[in-house]
């Protein structure tokens, strides 16, 4: 049987993220990353919107993300593309929110403005959709956006690529083409006796079944997103999270086409990652095809649950973000659907962020709830923590946050109040 000092399960962008930084922390630590797809990053990594923003009224979303934003511009200043731009978050917004208290401790707090609906009407938004259509759907008349300025979106596969380089560099070893098919428990004395282990016996996971057969190591972290439960489930464990199906259609027309280069904030001419006032979709630009990528993550209506291969569905576009969309963007009217896919979302419906959890010798990465991208970098320094056992993560830029407060028992995450 292969033996390592840590296997870490799941080469996404948490699962590669984690890894990298408890290996830059452990250099002679001896690591294995297994993952069932072909290579990393194709799993809900690749299907992601890949945007990232700093506007946050929780302090504990503010520094996750904040601190993974600018880890990855420094990469990217130190030459390595990540395909990143800074071309802003704007929340298009009614009366009553725009002046809210949470919009008034962003604006305090992140680097952010208001702009008129002039402005957006500038950019090609009806700012008053119709009224029958506002009744019948419950549209909200637009008053003004509030734009995040230190946000923006990325490529995933460039930015999985930076961690995995890094620990090839750093001497890891990947197994690609490996799925985990059960977590095998023993005592962590044995006596050898048939039954094993006793409800008495002090437990720990002495090695994976896969299907290239059994792998053992000292300790484990599981970074397996929304199939983390199914492993968990068997020995008892309850991961707190549940996979919610989010669907992408890409979009182009002429009239999208012109909209892609118009620019809110930044240095370059593309139009920022933009949320609907309700409900509350989101267009991310694609600036290399000229086209949107069209996502909405849905509440009550939409089952928990997984599918292996999810697939999106063409008349969940047609009969619902459409006639939303054009009813405020006339561009819409006449769009062309190019593309379309689908992932899961690792919802922790507690507060929305990851859940950081040791079990024996395993450790859980799990929960991301829609932002795996943009707190990637922080959830693997907390992962190195946890791994560790130190009180403290110490994010970059030297922001310390506690370990325990991402866990379940001491749980301490304050709610988000600008929710999309």
């Amino acid at each position: 049987m292969e033996k390592y000092d840590l296997v870490v399960v799941g080469a996404g962008i948490s699962g590669l993220s984690s890894a990298y930084h408890i290996k830059l922390d452990n250099p002679d630590l001896r690591i294995c990353i297994l993952d069932k797809w072909g290579t990393y990053a194709q799993g809900n990594t690749a299907k992601s919107d890949a945007a990232f923003r700093d506007v946050f009224t929780s302090d504990t979303n503010y520094k996750l993300a904040s601190a993974s934003i600018s880890f990855y511009k420094d990469i990217q200043d130190k030459g390595f593309n990540l395909g990143m731009h800074s071309n802003g978050y704007l929340f298009l917004m009614d009366e009553e929110r725009l002046n809210s208290e949470a919009v008034k401790k962003i604006l305090k707090r992140v680097r952010s403005k208001i702009i008129t609906r002039e402005e957006i009407a500038d950019l090609g938004i009806q700012v008053e959709p119709d009224p029958e259509a506002s009744k019948i759907m419950n549209l909200r008349n637009i008053s003004g956006g509030l734009v995040g300025e230190n946000c923006g979106i990325l490529e995933p596969d460039l930015l999985a690529s930076y961690y995995f380089q890094q620990l090839n560099k750093l001497g890891a070893v990947f197994k690609f083409n490996t799925k985990v098919e059960k977590l095998n428990l023993a005592p962590r004395s044995r006596l050898n006796f048939p039954g094993e282990p006793f409800i008495w016996q002090d437990k720990v996971v002495e090695s994976l079944h896969t299907s290239a057969g059994d792998i053992s190591a000292d300790q484990f972290l599981l970074a397996t997103d929304v199939w983390t439960s199914d492993l968990l489930s068997p020995l008892g464990i309850d991961a707190f999270t549940q996979p919610k199906k989010v669907q992408v259609f890409q979009l182009q027309s002429d009239g999208i086409s012109k909209m892609i280069s118009r620019r809110v904030t930044g240095s370059e001419d593309i139009f920022p990652f933009t949320i609907l006032p309700g409900p509350a979709i989101d267009l991310r630009p694609d600036p290399k095809s000229k086209t949107f990528w069209v996502s909405y993550s849905e509440g009550v209506g939409r089952a928990f649950g997984l599918e292996e291969d999810p697939i999106a569905e063409a008349e969940y576009y047609s009969n619902n973000l459409h006639t939303v969309l054009r009813e405020y963007i006339p561009a819409f009217h006449d769009a062309r659907m190019l593309a379309s896919w689908a992932g899961f979302y690792s919802m922790n419906n507690m507060d929305g962020t990851y859940v950081l959890e040791k079990y024996m010798n395993l450790s859980v990465v799990n929960g991301s709830s829609g932002s795996g991208i943009m707190k990637a970098d922080s959830a693997g320094r907390l992962a190195s923590a946890l791994f560790s056992g130190r009180e403290k993560a110490k994010l970059y830029g030297n922001t310390e946050i506690d370990v325990a407060d991402l866990g379940i028992t001491n749980r301490n995450v304050d709610q988000e109040e600008l929710i999309i």
